[in-house]
């Protein structure tokens, strides 16, 4: 059965041994609220790995998500940040999970940017209204959070909402720098549900033209 919605976060990477966003696609995924609307919701939590988070990152675009909506840490971050775009570049200076750099500057042979596909200003105040510190984003950055980006981009049709969505450090227990889990929850709730019903009345629309 095709997945209503796709939800995805990383693991642990060098400097972040405890990745946030996999506790929050975690939390997503298991919310009650999805089995009362019928929805089936698929998530993954992505090695931090060139070549291997394409590889894990794929198969699952290929089930045709009606929505995706990906998570990434960006712990220098104050605000979340709704990424607008996905760059053609890598970092050649960041070794990633497995200590590899990328063999290329850029990504793939496609255009420089690619914009992502969502109500952005409607995603920001649903963020902002759950009591988070929010912002929209023209950079992703050159790591793996632009790489996965940009490859949900290439490989789902022009009418799939895709987004990703950058998080700063989040309060755990020791820690009470960052953000609120709670709100990030509530908020990230919102939007997946905004951006599936935003999938279905796209669908309609072109249906009914």
């Amino acid at each position: 059965m095709r997945p209503d919605l796709l939800i995805t976060g990383f693991d642990a990477f060098p400097g972040v041994s405890v990745n946030p966003s996999a506790r929050l696609v975690k939390a997503l995924a298991h919310e009650p609220g999805w089995q009362r609307l019928g929805w089936k919701v698929r998530h993954a939590i992505l090695p931090v790995s060139y070549g291997p988070t394409e590889a894990a990152l794929t198969p699952l675009l290929e089930k045709r998500p009606r929505a995706i909506l990906m998570f990434g840490v960006a712990a220098k971050r104050k605000a979340v940040c709704i990424e607008i775009v996905a760059r053609n570049q890598a970092s050649r200076t960041a070794r990633d999970a497995s200590g590899r750099l990328p063999k290329r500057a850029s990504l793939d042979n496609g255009p420089a940017i690619i914009r992502g596909r969502a109500p952005m200003l409607r995603l920001r105040d649903i963020l902002r209204n759950a009591g988070n510190p929010v912002q929209l984003s023209q950079n992703a950055g050159p790591y793996l959070c632009n790489a996965a980006y940009r490859c949900a981009l290439r490989g789902t049709p022009a009418g799939t909402p895709v987004v990703f969505v950058h998080i700063p450090r989040v309060k755990r227990m020791g820690d009470p720098r960052g953000i609120a889990f709670r709100p990030l929850l509530a908020g990230s709730a919102d939007v997946a549900r905004r951006l599936v019903l935003f999938s279905r009345l796209s669908q309609f629309l072109h249906a009914n033209q």
